[in-house]
Order: structure tokens, then sequence, then C-alpha cells
């Protein structure tokens, strides 16, 4: 799976938990080659909405940020904000 199908399958688990309009936005810089800025607003806007991912979910935004270049503080004040393991 490509980076960018990947980055859009992450931020679908958050559908329910994310206004819809935020999602569309972020799947629509994922589909423009903008995933890093996508992952970005996507951990900000969990941080603002207080979605605490689960731990799976956590390693999955950590993976893709990784592999868009996005250095560790673009997430891991996700896991100091109290998420859940």
């Amino acid at each position: 799976m490509s980076i960018e199908e990947n980055t859009i399958q992450v931020i679908g688990q958050f559908s329910e938990r994310l206004p819809a309009d935020f999602i569309e936005d972020c799947r629509s810089l994922a589909r423009h080659n903008e995933w890093g800025l996508a992952i970005e607003n996507l951990c900000t806007q969990l941080y603002e909405y207080d979605v605490q991912p689960s731990a799976q979910e956590l390693d999955e935004i950590r993976r893709l940020a990784e592999s868009a270049g996005l250095k560790e503080d673009t997430w891991d004040f996700l896991v100091s904000s109290g998420s859940s393991t």
C-alpha cells in the first residue's frame, strides 16, 4: 500500500471522532501528495478535539510521520496528552 493510501486509511479511522469536513480536507491533502501536511493537521486536530488515539492508531500515525520524513514532535504530543494504550 502506498503512503497516500496508508495516510487516507489512517485518517478514515477518525471519521466518527472528528468533523467530516476536516476529514475530507485531510484526505484531499493526502491525495494531492501532501501527506506530511495531512498527518500534521490530523495530529493537531486530534489534540484540539481531545481525541485519544489507541496505541495501534498512534503507532500507525508514528509510522506515517516517519515515512513522510516528519519530526517526532509532529505526533509525540499525542502520547503525553493521555492517549490510551
